[in-house]
């Protein structure tokens, strides 16, 4: 089958099937995303794409007045199982009360500048339409509001990104097109919300077990194993792979973007 570009049909269902199991990745990124929003006791929070709702619980600890925060994703098992998550013990929002949404980023159902915070983790690059829906969380972001995102850290270099987002697009088939920091720093800056800070994480994990993360076929896993081990000499992918044995030991960039709305 090899890469081909998604559309929102496939996007929703690829996140329907993982809904179950899904756990959203090591929470590096969603504490940095966290200090980087430095949210307030009455901060009005919004959660795009929030899928089981990490970081929209993450933010509500640190809401402990009037405040509130909103998660809105397009996939409603997502939703479900960031409701479950909010029922189970009562402890996923200590803080301020979270609502949960369904919403698509390219149409959020709220009025301008109503939050002082958006946020988004690992999501615009699942997004069939990214600029639009980076002016969205622009436009519902009050002056002086701030915007944080959450990203691959793809490559900067023109060659290795192209093969890092095929790569990606084999390897699952929700995933449309990564942006590198730059690119991101730019879009941000394009919708009146320029960059003012900026974290880099790297996440190490085993090529076989990135392979197992994305519902991939088993013709695209023999695929994107072969781009991996082609791609080893130079770092192709930019993954910065290194030999364990039979297996590659990957290192995934991870970006935090802070923009301030101007």
């Amino acid at each position: 089958m090899g890469e081909q570009s998604p559309s929102d049909q496939d996007v929703r269902q690829h996140f329907t099937e993982r809904a179950a199991t899904y756990t959203g990745g090591q929470g590096d990124t969603v504490e940095a995303m966290v200090a980087m929003a430095a949210p307030g006791p009455d901060a009005q929070a919004l959660d795009v794409a929030t899928g089981t709702g990490l970081v929209a619980f993450a933010l509500a600890a640190e809401i402990t007045g009037s405040g509130y925060v909103i998660g809105v994703d397009f996939t409603a098992a997502m939703l479900a199982r960031a409701a479950e998550e909010q029922g189970a013990d009562g402890t996923a929002a200590p803080g301020a009360q979270v609502s949960l949404a369904a919403a698509d980023a390219t149409g959020l159902p709220f009025p301008d500048g109503m939050f002082s915070i958006v946020t988004c983790r690992f999501s615009v690059h699942h997004f069939t339409h990214a600029m639009p829906a980076l002016q969205e969380m622009g436009r519902v972001l009050m002056p002086g509001g701030r915007l944080v995102i959450g990203e691959f850290g793809m490559p900067e270099d023109p060659e290795k990104a192209a093969y890092f987002n095929r790569m990606e697009r084999t390897r699952g088939h929700s995933h449309v097109q990564a942006f590198s920091p730059s690119q991101l720093r730019g879009m941000m800056a394009e919708i009146g919300c320029p960059v003012h800070d900026e974290r880099l994480l790297n996440r190490e994990m085993m090529a076989s077990e990135w392979l197992e993360t994305a519902n991939t076929t088993d013709e695209n896993r023999e695929i994107v194993r072969t781009m991996l081990w082609d791609g080893l000499e130079g770092d192709l992918g930019g993954l910065s792979p290194k030999r364990v044995g039979d297996d590659l030991l990957l290192t995934r960039h991870e970006v935090v973007l802070s923009g301030v709305r101007a």
